[in-house]
């Protein structure tokens, strides 16, 4: 670069002045703010403090779109440049967005100078080189674009470079008839006027341009250069084509801007030295300043910043040559706009998250406050200015045991300072949880809460105050305490543990079955206040069964103390257990006896069924040996007597056996095991085969289930219901269809028939001991075979019933349970266990 600069001072004078620039502009890009106002600041306590950002004479916020134009104003004063525009890039670097800019153009004005009223207004050309005045300049125009940049703060928000079609508009401001845009120092030519932005279409980005070529170099792009490489020299819009020396620097922007900033400070401090050693006598002197201020270029101010945001470009029509001090100059002002842009994107964006923050805060189902360290109350979001019936200015008055909370614990007994839940959460730094306590709200009312405490933390770690997150359980307290009223007027013992198994509920009832009073069992736990009991498997398996499972588990226990069997059953919940238990004695008396009855009647029935078979058997022989000695000589009557006799012989063995049959269903059979009812099912039709066949009888089944249960006594089921089937079926060929149904507990199984059908009136009879299903001797049988199915299904815990309607076939269905370990094995097998070992 040529050693002269672009402006009509000395080196030192435009030193100077780029100096004061820098100040200003350091000073402007410091106190941009995003005027971000959070909601929470519903107190209405404000003191009246300055708002960060804003300029304290005038109380109008500095803004980045100010800054630009303050930017403009002053780059172009520096240079006396014709124009001077900051344009930002969309992301696709496609287009410009003109953001601010001032030139001498008429077309571009914001205003015509007749609109002010004093168009003919004397301009200043002072140009004496004076410091003082030059300091002065650079002040009149940060006065002066605060209020231009002040109309054009609503487009702050889009800062991040990630909108580019929506412009802001930038109006010359009058007061009284005087235009503000005036600047202090004059040129000889018109002097430069910012222009509106608002109604500026967007430009295109040509990379053959200067401002295209500046967009993607790390170095300021000067149009000379273009000329230099055989290209027309174009600076490109909105620059006049008139412009015939301009230098144009790119606005970098990261996420993080503590690079910018740094080198924006080494730059603005490297230029104030260079300045103040700088000897104002002779050339040499200012041949040794700039040396050294391209020296500082090199070294501190050339880095790569991350992202290209825009351009700043300034432009003179007048011939002139900038110097490496001027690009170290104009690169700088860009650096400090960049830092302003990332400082005030990163604000904005962490305002946009506050402001979520507090959204989700004050839209929370429970009541959440903040307290510092002190103990003091410094934020409420709305549930909370509810349950606690003070609005937030009220609330910050409050401390953590401030006596106008009334605060009492669970029991209704005050809280001493060391049990206070801040309290312990400032000593132990560890959170409290699930803590019930009680405060008046200003209308005496009491209102209980469920609060969580935890503490808060600093950046650096430190501890910075209490958050408290509390639901009203007003409601569910006088639930509980009607409910535990009606719980101590039922008959049955009712206890509630928490998940430590310690007791929190005990009635009147479970005092009197456990001889222990509810004060000596509220709070101890279940294994330490019955010790005994915690060495019995069965109550703890069950217990721990219960819980694992999260399903009612019950069990029976002898409890000593009272001298009682209790049956217990287990109610488990995520947050503990409710478990009822009541004095089953009398009943497993009852139930002894009765099963001493039954196995007495039993073994009468075995008894008599086999001392009836020896005279049967007599019977049935002598009637044999008669017929075969005097066949040829009895008569068609005799023979017909004869036959009677046997038939009937016959069927009082079916009888007898059918009774000793009927008698072992309990005591005789096997124990209970997974069964597959399809297999069953097969060695049924398979023994029925011969009758299947005559009677060309068609059998369907769906996929049965498996079951628990004594695979002999279900296959009985089946032959018998199958046999029934087939033998009335009437004169069509029987079908037959079976079917299996999950209910979700239990399996229902259906035996469908086209036969006969049978009587409403008659469906529940036939399940008794020696019931047909029609009389006569139209159909053999012994009448007990449907007694054996509901025996049988009775023993696997089901129930077996018929659908019928006569001429319309019946439809038998019995229950098995769902769960293979839903059946009780052992009382099940007790019976045959207890025959067979006798």
């Amino acid at each position: 670069m040529d050693s002269s600069s672009c402006g009509d001072e000395t080196n030192q004078s435009q030193q100077l002045r780029q100096q004061q620039v820098l100040a200003d502009l350091t000073d402007w890009s410091l106190s941009v703010s995003e005027r971000h106002t959070r909601w929470g600041d519903r107190s209405g306590t404000g003191d009246g403090d300055d708002v960060p950002g804003t300029d304290s004479d005038s109380d109008r916020p500095r803004t980045l779109e100010s800054l630009f134009h303050f930017t403009t104003e002053a780059v172009a004063s520096v240079f006396d440049a014709d124009s001077a525009y900051v344009l930002q890039v969309d992301d696709s670097h496609d287009q410009f967005r003109l953001r601010a800019g001032v030139s001498t153009a008429g077309e571009e004005r914001a205003s015509s100078d007749s609109a002010n009223g004093d168009g003919d207004r004397d301009r200043d050309r002072d140009r004496d080189g004076d410091e003082q005045n030059s300091g002065t300049r650079s002040a009149d125009h940060a006065e002066r674009v605060d209020e231009a940049g002040d109309r054009d703060h609503d487009s702050d928000s889009d800062e991040g470079g990630d909108k580019s079609g929506a412009g802001t508009e930038s109006e010359t401001e009058t007061e009284n008839g005087t235009d503000t845009t005036h600047t202090a120092h004059t040129t000889d030519h018109d002097e430069p006027t910012p222009i509106a932005v608002s109604n500026r279409d967007p430009i295109p980005v040509d990379p053959t341009t200067q401002l295209g070529e500046a967009l993607e170099s790390t170095e300021p792009v000067q149009l000379e250069e273009l000329a230099a490489d055989d290209r027309p020299p174009s600076a490109g819009e909105p620059v006049s084509d008139a412009a015939t020396s301009g230098m144009a620097v790119r606005i970098g922007t990261s996420e993080h801007t503590d690079g910018v900033a740094e080198a924006m400070g080494e730059a603005s401090t490297s230029t104030s030295t260079s300045t103040s050693t700088e000897s104002p006598q002779g050339e040499g002197s200012e041949t040794s300043e700039t040396s050294e201020t391209s020296e500082t270029s090199e070294t501190d101010v050339a880095r790569e910043i991350d992202g290209s945001w825009g351009v700043l470009t300034v432009h003179t029509t007048a011939e002139c040559e900038f110097t490496d001090a001027d690009a170290t100059f104009l690169r700088t002002v860009a650096n400090i706009l960049a830092s302003a842009i990332d400082r005030t994107t990163a604000q904005r964006r962490r305002d946009e998250a506050t402001s979520w923050a507090d959204s989700v805060l004050d839209a929370a189902p429970v009541g959440i406050t903040l307290v510092d360290t002190d103990g003091q109350t410094v934020f409420a979001n709305r549930r909370a200015e509810e349950i606690t019936g003070r609005p937030l200015s009220k609330l910050q008055t409050f401390t953590h045991n401030d006596e106008r909370w009334g605060l009492v614990d669970e029991d209704g007994d005050p809280i001493s300072f060391t049990d206070l839940p801040f309290t312990r959460v400032i000593e132990t730094e560890e959170p409290v949880r699930n803590e019930v306590v009680s405060i008046r709200r200003p209308s005496g009312e009491r209102v209980w809460l469920s609060i969580h405490c935890s503490p808060l933390y600093d950046s650096i770690g430190d501890l910075d105050g209490v958050i408290y997150a509390f639901r009203d359980v007003t409601e569910r307290r006088e639930l509980e305490s009607r409910l535990e009223e009606i719980l101590g007027r039922v008959d049955e013992a009712i206890c509630a543990f928490d998940e430590d198994f310690r007791y929190t509920h005990a009635n009147d009832r479970a005092e009197e079955l456990l001889q222990r009073s509810r004060e000596e069992l509220l709070g101890e736990q279940l294994w330490e206040a019955f010790p005994e009991s915690a060495n019995e498997d069965v109550v703890r398996n069950s217990f721990q069964e219960a819980m694992d499972s999260q399903e009612p588990t019950s069990y029976e226990h002898y409890y000593e103390p009272a001298n009682a069997w209790l049956e217990v059953t287990i109610y488990p919940s995520e947050t503990g257990s409710s478990v009822y238990f009541r004095d089953v004695t009398d009943r497993r008396e009852y139930q002894r006896r009765l099963e001493e009855s039954n196995e007495r009647l039993e073994q009468f029935a075995y008894a008599a069924s086999h001392d009836l078979q020896e005279p049967l058997r007599m019977v049935s022989s002598y009637l044999d040996l008669l017929e075969t000695r005097y066949a040829d000589e009895l008569d068609e009557d005799a023979q017909e007597f004869i036959d009677y006799a046997v038939d009937g012989a016959e069927r009082m063995r079916q009888m007898i056996n059918g009774l000793l049959e009927f008698s072992r269903i309990e005591t005789q059979g096997e124990p209970f095991e997974p069964v597959d009812l399809d297999e069953v099912l097969e060695d049924v039709m398979r023994d029925l085969r011969v009758k299947i066949v005559e009677n060309s009888a068609d059998i369907s089944a769906a996929e049965l289930p498996r079951v628990a249960g004594d695979g002999n006594q279900l296959r009985q089921v089946f032959q018998n219901l199958l046999s029934n089937a087939i033998v009335y079926s009437g004169e069509e060929p029987p079908e037959i269809d079976i079917q299996a149904h999950d209910t979700g507990s239990e399996w229902v199984i259906s035996v469908s028939d086209n036969g006969v059908g049978i009587d409403p009136d008659d469906t529940e009879q036939i399940f008794g001991l020696f019931e047909r299903r029609h009389s006569g001797g139209e159909h053999t049988g012994s009448g007990i075979g449907l007694a054996l199915c509901e025996r049988i299904i009775e023993r696997h815990g089901g129930e077996i019933w018929v659908d019928s309607e006569p001429g319309e076939g019946a439809t038998f269905s019995f229950t098995l349970p769902t769960r293979l370990d839903t059946v009780d094995v052992a009382s099940s097998n007790s019976g045959s266990e207890a025959v067979n070992s006798g």
